[in-house]
């Protein structure tokens, strides 16, 4: 399980450092900066408006709330953790209300899923090894 969790863990580390560096300097050439083929631009705009923004906020408001309560996370994955369940709550929100069960959302789902599970694993190994 311990290698499961680093290995994933640096998979979506790559990925994610790739697709900051995709959107910061080579948006304008490649105008979908998300892997969402099935997606036309107007599908993506709304994607991004429901899904990605909203679970952005809903993250951003956790840790607001996590501050004035004074409360600090237990290990450096809780904020991973923390995006994949925002990202996790949108998505089935997006799923009942707009977006089509086609291939792509449904594989972000699942890979959403995935991050969450290996995330909590990960800060439950850390947060027994820090108590």
């Amino acid at each position: 399980m311990e290698k499961l969790i680093k290995y994933s863990l640096v998979l979506v580390g790559i990925y994610t450092a790739m697709r900051t560096i995709i959107a910061l300097f080579f948006y304008d050439q490649s105008s979908i900066a998300f892997l969402a083929t099935e997606f036309n631009q107007d599908q993506m705009d709304e994607y991004r408006a429901r899904v990605l923004l909203p679970a952005f906020f809903l993250t951003l408001n956790y840790f607001i709330y996590r501050y004035f309560m004074g409360k600090n996370p237990t290990s450096a994955l809780w904020p991973i953790y923390v995006i994949s369940v925002s990202l996790l709550i949108t998505h089935i929100i997006g799923f009942i209300t707009f977006m089509p069960l086609t291939k792509d959302p449904i594989m972000m789902f699942f890979i959403c899923l995935f991050v969450s599970f290996v995330a909590r694993a990960g800060h439950n190994k850390r947060k027994n090894e820090i108590f």
